[in-house]
C-alpha cells in the first residue's frame, strides 16, 4: 500500500470556496461553414458563426478560469457596473433572469460575488464583486481583450467600425425577423 507524505500545506484547513468540476466543451462541426447549405440564409450563418465563437469561448473560459459563459457574462456585467440587482445583471449580461440568478449563486459560492440587500429598492438584492472577484474580473478583461484582438486581427480600424455598425443594424432587425 503506497504511503502518502503529509505536508504542512495539506494539513492546513482549507478556507477556499468549493470549485465546481470542469466540463469539456463541445467540438465544432467538421463541415466548413460556406459548404453547409443551411448557411445560405444569413440568420443561419450568423448563428453558426456565433455558435463556433461561443464554443471556443466556453472552452477557453472553462479551461482557464473554470467559468461557464453565463458566469463569465455575469462577472463582466457586475465588474463594469457595480451594485446591479439581479434583473439588471440579466439585462447587462444579455442572459435571462434564471441564468443570472443561477450564475450569481455559483459566483457567490466561489467567493467572487457578495449579494447584499438594498436599503432603498424593496426586497431587491444587489450583486457586488468581492476582492477576489475584482482580481478575477481584471484577468477576464485582459483575456477578453486578447481574444477580441485575435478575432479582428484581419480587419483594419475602418472595417471594424463598419462591422460593428452592420451588426447593430442586424440586431435592430431581430424584432422584425421574429415578428411572425
Amino acid at each position: 500500500m503506497p504511503q502518502h507524505r503529509r505536508t504542512a500545506a495539506s494539513q492546513a484547513p482549507q478556507a477556499a470556496a468549493p470549485v465546481p468540476p470542469r466540463r469539456a466543451a463541445r467540438q465544432p462541426a467538421c463541415v466548413r461553414a460556406d459548404q453547409a447549405k443551411v448557411n445560405h440564409y444569413l440568420a443561419a450563418y450568423l448563428m453558426g458563426v456565433a455558435n463556433r465563437l461561443a464554443n471556443g469561448a466556453s472552452s477557453y473560459y472553462r479551461k482557464n478560469f473554470n467559468l461557464g459563459m453565463s458566469e463569465w457574462r455575469t462577472m463582466m456585467a457586475i465588474g463594469s457596473r457595480a451594485g446591479l440587482i439581479v434583473r439588471e445583471v440579466a439585462e447587462q449580461a444579455d442572459i435571462d433572469y434564471a441564468a443570472a440568478s443561477k450564475s450569481l449563486r455559483v459566483l457567490q459560492e466561489r467567493g467572487l460575488v457578495d449579494i447584499e440587500q438594498t436599503q432603498t429598492r424593496g426586497r431587491a438584492a444587489k450583486a457586488v464583486l468581492t476582492a477576489q472577484g475584482r482580481l478575477l474580473y481584471r484577468r477576464l478583461q485582459t483575456a477578453a481583450r486578447q481574444r477580441q484582438k485575435r478575432l479582428i486581427a484581419a480587419f483594419d480600424d475602418e472595417e471594424v467600425a463598419t462591422l460593428w455598425a452592420l451588426l447593430r443594424k442586424v440586431e435592430a432587425q431581430v424584432p422584425a425577423m421574429n415578428a411572425d
